[in-house]
């Protein structure tokens, strides 16, 4: 158990920093693209060392760690589309949103 607990806390630290970010971002603060890139660092930094874990031998498991990887990247595009000014780092987040949720229903 404690070999999880690092990860957990950096990706729940990741996960409220990006909620954090997007909330700046609704309200137009110029810091708001920096926060969210550092939340969204963590959490695909989270999800890569995850999908490059050498302990997953199943192969279902091994699927969705990968997916997971893939979709945190939506992360980074989201945090170039609010460098970018445009409002679609909105679809980029429910992408997102919408694969975790599904995830968590299909990993343990």
């Amino acid at each position: 158990m404690k070999e999880k607990q690092p990860s957990q806390i950096l990706f729940i630290t990741g996960g409220t920093i990006i909620i954090l970010g997007s909330f700046a971002q609704f309200l137009k603060l110029k810091y708001a693209p920096f926060v969210f890139v550092l939340g969204a660092a963590l959490l695909i930094y989270i999800h890569g060392k995850h999908a490059l874990d050498s302990k997953i031998t199943d192969r279902r498991q091994l699927r969705l760690a990968r997916i997971g990887f893939f979709t945190s990247l939506t992360l980074a595009l989201a945090a170039y589309f609010m460098f970018m000014g445009s409002n679609s780092w909105v679809v980029m987040i429910l992408i997102y949103a919408l694969s975790s949720f599904f995830q968590s229903f299909r990993g343990n």
